[in-house]
């Protein structure tokens, strides 16, 4: 079954780690090791500053989901990270009422592999170069499109230029958070691209 086949018929709301890293690993992003995972931290907080989560909890994510964290490197060096995972209820409820905490993440608000997501939430995008940042948003935007489109998918831009990237990829600004973005569910599977 191929992975929009098999997203349909979860009606987006994908449960599978393996699904998410599949699709990334068609933009050339691979799932990160811990290694690699102290090196994106390092790289996130070059180009996004160091109000970013640590490596700890970084690890954590990735620990539970499985396939929550990624890059792309070129050349050896890594170039791109993607680090996004599916919320259950009681993080889909975080968020709404404004007091999920990105930096300090709990991942009793992470949805284990096998449990139904109610949101997916883009936790980090960063790139050093372009070939980088496109691979990141493309994933980004495949990883909502294939397996996601049920659930609203949040992320929170930190800079003017992941606030403009976000937009450019159809996120809205939330209605009562500033800095917060939204893709509302889909009707169907496909509608949004």
């Amino acid at each position: 079954m191929n992975l929009f086949t098999e997203a349909t018929s979860r009606n987006g709301r994908n449960t599978l780690p393996q699904n998410v890293a599949a699709v990334a690993a068609q933009h050339g992003l691979e799932i990160l090791d811990p290694a690699a995972i102290s090196e994106a931290r390092t790289l996130a907080a070059k180009l996004i500053g160091e109000g970013v989560a640590t490596t700890e909890r970084l690890l954590a994510l990735q620990s539970q989901f499985g396939a929550a964290i990624f890059g792309l490197r070129q050349e050896g060096a890594l170039t791109g990270l993607l680090a996004a995972f599916p919320l259950n209820a009681a993080g889909l409820d975080a968020l709404e009422r404004g007091v999920f905490d990105a930096v300090a993440l709990d991942t009793a608000l992470v949805a284990r592999p096998g449990e139904d997501p109610a949101a997916y939430y883009g936790w980090a995008f960063a790139a050093t170069n372009q070939d980088g940042g496109r691979a990141v948003m493309m994933a980004s935007v495949d990883i909502h499109r294939l397996l996601y489109w049920a659930v609203p998918t949040f992320a929170r831009a930190v800079t003017a230029d992941g606030s403009r990237a976000l937009q450019r990829i159809g996120f809205r600004p939330h209605a009562t958070q500033p800095g917060l973005f939204l893709i509302a569910p889909s009707l169907s599977a496909g509608a949004r691209t």
